[in-house]
């Protein structure tokens, strides 16, 4: 597997506002990133002036400016990044990177400030009383280059951006570990590393850096505590764990994970009530943003974790029986039946209820109509929203999934996003600026005046790995690829309104390749793979 990181300087796609700037233009142009003693052409900012430059695309890394000769102290300038252009213009202070400071210019020298996520970059001359002059402004694009084994493509463009943009989208936030995202937090957190692992794991195949962050988490914490303080995130550990042997089928992995995942399992058995409930108190729980995190959104959280436990000890049973961890398999599926007798309420939480739906406690029709449709996508978060498509599909709503999929992920992209959200709610384009826009009088300023909690205004991310699930979903319901196990594979194609779909898909064994148009199917597999064609896309 190629995994070389690299460094790539590139200039600003354009200036999107100027104050007091002289020949701004030069700083368009392509440059070596390199002082020089000859004389060069200048953009001057005069005493107060501004710069606002749009690099054109979300990137990871900072600012490079190349300075020519000038006489006196060493001029200072204020750097603001942002992740969209109004953020450039307030006074961010979240924590994780240095998003906002004050530099000097060397003469006739370079300077590099900045290690974060951001597509615009505001420059203000300090000085009060002369001008200064910048010969190169490029950003310093930091990436990890890793092959793509998996291609999408079909008769939709607008589908076509939006599984390309999911993967831009995982590709920023696997740096040397899996971060949440590349502005902010940049943490390991282990509800985002479970959409992540599934990307990754199908575009790139086994990467070192997933199995990094999982033994990243089991090592930070030693039980009984909870991963990232969460006991929701410990549940995505155990789910991640059969995920990525699913996919990969490695033994010696799984088999690094015995001891923590059976205590694990063990821990959360002791926790099952008499009625199939689960009482936890070691840490806090967390579905989605769309379902909220007060008082009022308990039953829905509740609901919603039950779910994924009940799902988490079935896949647990599964690792279990590999490891010939045969008792505590045993055990839990006895669990397992326990949880399944209890009926969590159904809630306002699209989320919680399609988890209900995953995990069959409840018929997908029954809640379809009965919380779904007619609402949809009103409702859907970037990280659970592919599966609450997945249970529209249990529902047989298959083209409903493929519209909502279009409209949610592509409502991001009409307001100017190059990268998926941590957050974004259908309601947030009612007279929406783009983000790539200083937002007009009267437009709604989507960064600035939307999120709430902890990603309220300017502290949300704009880059977050677990908003990039369309990569997978696509290629799992249009093309019908699922790795049912490493040497398994159901492909069972689904166009819907498309007329036409092809691409490739990982297997540890090779790449398969399929084209489908309605009524025809062409496909190519590894020898060691066995294809069945069945419907078994679910994304858990």
């Amino acid at each position: 597997m190629v995994d070389n990181h690299y460094i790539e300087f590139l200039p600003a796609r354009r200036i999107l506002c100027a104050e007091r700037a002289e020949h701004a233009e030069i700083l368009l142009r392509v440059g070596s990133g390199q002082a020089t003693t000859r004389s060069r052409p200048e953009c001057t900012l005069a005493p107060g002036g501004s710069l606002l430059l749009d690099f054109g695309i979300e990137l990871h890394g900072g600012l490079r400016i190349v300075s020519g000769s000038f006489t006196g102290p060493n001029p200072r300038l204020k750097i603001t990044f942002g992740e969209s252009a109004s953020e450039t213009f307030s006074e961010p202070d979240y924590g994780h990177a240095l998003q906002q400071g004050m530099i000097e210019l060397p003469r006739i020298g370079t300077t590099t400030f900045g290690e974060l996520g951001f597509r615009f970059a505001r420059i203000e001359n300090l000085e009060k009383e002369r001008s200064v002059g910048l010969q190169e402004v490029m950003a310093v694009f930091q990436q990890h280059r890793r092959r793509r084994l998996a291609e999408f493509e079909c008769s939709d463009p607008l589908l076509n951006q939006i599984w390309e943009t999911s993967v831009y989208t995982l590709e920023l936030c696997l740096q040397n570990f899996a971060w949440d995202g590349i502005k902010r937090d940049r943490l390991v957190w282990m509800g985002d590393l479970y959409p992540e692992l599934l990307v990754a794991g199908y575009v790139f195949g086994r990467l070192p850096v997933i199995e990094n962050s999982l033994d990243f988490l089991r090592r930070e914490t030693p039980l009984p505590e909870m991963m990232n303080g969460s006991w929701t995130y410990s549940i995505w550990w155990i789910l991640g764990q059969h995920a990525w042997y699913r996919m990969h089928g490695n033994r010696k992995y799984l088999e690094e994970q015995r001891e923590y995942l059976t205590g694990l399992l063990k821990f959360f058995m002791s926790r099952i009530q008499s009625d199939g409930h689960a009482e936890i108190c070691n840490g806090w729980a967390l579905l989605d943003w769309a379902t909220g995190t007060d008082s009022e959104a308990a039953p829905a959280i509740l609901a919603g974790n039950h779910a994924l436990l009940l799902i988490a000890l079935r896949r647990g049973a599964d690792l279990c029986r590999i490891l010939e961890e045969n008792d505590t398999a045993k055990s839990c599926e006895a669990a397992a039946r326990q949880m399944a007798a209890f009926l969590p309420p159904l809630t306002a939480s699209t989320a919680a209820n399609a988890l209900q739906v995953l995990a069959g406690l409840r018929d997908a029709k029954e809640v379809y109509n009965q919380c779904f449709a007619g609402k949809l996508p009103e409702g859907l978060s970037t990280f659970l929203g592919c599966f609450v498509l997945d249970a529209c599909i249990l529902a047989g709503q298959r083209q409903q999934a493929l519209d909502c999929l279009r409209q949610y992920w592509g409502g991001m992209l009409q307001l100017g996003a190059t990268t998926f959200w941590e957050h974004f709610d259908i309601s947030w384009m009612q007279n929406a600026a783009r983000i790539d826009e200083l937002p007009a009088p009267g437009k709604r300023d989507v960064h600035r005046e939307c999120g709430e909690g902890c990603f309220r205004s300017f502290r949300h991310s704009l880059c977050h790995g677990w908003a990039a699930l369309p990569a997978v979903w696509l290629q799992r319901h249009v093309l019908g690829i699922s790795l049912l196990d490493a040497g398994r594979i159901s492909i069972a194609p689904q166009l819907c309104d498309l007329s036409w779909a092809r691409g490739t898909a990982y297997t540890p064994y090779g790449l398969v390749k399929i084209e489908a148009r309605p009524g025809h199917l062409d496909y190519s597999a590894p020898p060691e793979i066995h294809v069945e064609q069945q419907d078994c896309s679910i994304l858990l």
